[in-house]
């Protein structure tokens, strides 16, 4: 029973972490085309150290933010997932995704700036943010997946 909860929480944890570095990676990559549209030349080695940079001071805020949603998601899409079986891993990146959505517009709407995360102003960008947050929150799907007994049972 140990070895399962721990089990479960290496793959939770994995599963955040693999989320949040995706949607920060996204994100700064996102903010940077949007500064090169205005005119500013940005080289790969600047791309490289921003992402560096955002991966030390963006990634503790927008972890706590996956772990909240993947908190409040997984849940309800393990949930959903019991009754849906075939759409398991559908299910879950759609948890992951949506859950992101609604602390986005959450934290938006309580934070002073008009736009907690730049990357999230536009359409495309909060789509690409939801896709990354998405693949973590399959991933915990996929590694939590019961166990598929096949074959013929003799003997019990």
């Amino acid at each position: 029973m140990l070895i399962t909860v721990l089990r479960v929480l290496f793959f939770f944890l994995l599963s955040v972490l693999v989320a949040t570095v995706l949607g920060t990676l996204m994100q700064s990559q996102l903010n940077l085309y949007e500064l090169q549209q205005l005119g500013t030349p940005i080289s790969m080695e600047q791309r490289m150290l921003t992402s560096l940079r955002d991966l030390t001071g963006f990634t503790p805020i927008f972890a706590l933010m996956v772990t909240v949603t993947f908190i409040c998601a997984l849940p309800v899409a393990a949930g959903m997932s019991r009754i849906f079986k075939p759409w398991r891993g559908l299910l879950f990146a759609l948890a992951g995704g949506v859950g992101i959505w609604v602390a986005f517009r959450v934290a938006d709407h309580f934070l002073p700036m008009p736009t907690f995360i730049a990357a999230t102003r536009e359409t495309a960008g909060l789509l690409l943010m939801m896709a990354a947050v998405a693949v973590g929150s399959w991933l915990f799907g996929r590694l939590t997946r019961p166990v598929v007994k096949r074959g013929l049972r003799v003997l019990g």
